[in-house]
């Protein structure tokens, strides 16, 4: 008498290694979005300007030192990179795959980064207590590496004879306060007031805007900025087809300004659903990203 094969085993054995290749794909397998932007304000100097995105790297690794990711960005050939904060975890020492993503692309492009809660709670820990929680080292090399720190900042981008402004604002911590609650303390919310004080009023030109939390695309829009490049949310860790996003952060569940291209008025803001994971250590139908953005002057 034949013995039967155990089939059952053998399917349960092929669907466990589909769901890991699957798990794996979802938290390693870099996505890269590529969109373009038609602006009447973009000077035409800058018709055709090529910015890099990323965001919330949280120690996470595309390749032996972030190689995958620099060689990504190098194939786009961009004119700036622009990082929306969140480089390091502000519970763990592992800005490393930062700083190594900093060397594999070396000075051939600008890069511009804007200060995530991650950042700031890392920094105020450091400033509390007498451990070394690494941030102060860990932007020193930044630095030193020729990252332009846009700490309530703006520099001035050229291209072709013509400017634009580049700006990286920095929330309080208090900023990220639930934004849902009936009950919010106003005080605990950001005012277009605040971005006009640390920032100053924005110009008459095209303005880019760096800032971490997306929340305030309302407050970004009517200070001036006519791009904004925000991170934050994660994707909403969990996407839910024709939904959008499960949960950001301050644990609202589906955030509005969970991931990609949000119009108010003439401003526009691109969130990029980010490469790492913090508390939530998990993705699904939410693959880490890399945003490739073309500013186009409209004729």
């Amino acid at each position: 008498m034949k013995k039967k094969r155990p089939f059952g085993c053998l399917y349960i054995i092929i669907v466990l290694i589909f769901l890991g290749l699957f798990w794996y794909w979802q938290n390693y397998g870099l996505q890269t979005t590529r969109i373009a932007l038609y602006y009447d304000v973009l000077p035409k100097g800058f018709d055709g300007y090529k910015i890099a995105h990323i965001s919330d790297m949280h120690g996470i690794e595309f390749g032996r030192k972030n190689s995958a990711l620099a060689r990504r960005i190098r194939d786009f050939d961009p004119d700036i990179v622009v990082c929306t904060g969140d480089m390091i975890s502000s519970h763990a020492r592992d800005g490393q795959a930062f700083l190594d993503f900093l060397e594999e692309m070396g000075d051939q492009y600008p890069i511009y980064m804007c200060l995530g809660n991650h950042e700031q709670i890392a920094e105020w820990k450091e400033f509390e207590s007498e451990f070394d929680y690494g941030y102060e080292s860990f932007i020193s090399q930044v630095k030193e590496a020729g990252v332009h720190i846009l700490d309530n900042r703006t520099e001035i981008l050229e291209k072709n004879g013509d400017k634009i402004r580049i700006s990286g604002l920095a929330l309080e911590l208090y900023h990220y306060s639930r934004r849902d609650e009936p009950y919010a303390d106003d005080g605990l919310l950001l005012r277009t007031e605040y971005i006009e004080e640390v920032l100053g009023s924005a110009s008459g030109g095209f303005n880019l805007l760096l800032a971490h939390n997306p929340s305030y695309f309302k407050e970004y829009a009517e200070w001036g900025a006519d791009l904004v490049l925000a991170g934050h949310i994660h994707g909403g860790v969990i996407r839910i087809p024709f939904k959008g996003g499960l949960l950001s952060p301050e644990h609202v569940f589906f955030p509005e300004y969970d991931a990609g291209i949000f119009e108010k008025d003439k401003s526009r803001m691109y969130v990029n659903r980010g490469l790492g994971n913090t508390v939530i250590n998990m993705r699904l139908f939410n693959r880490p990203e890399l945003t490739e953005i073309t500013l186009k002057a409209e004729p």
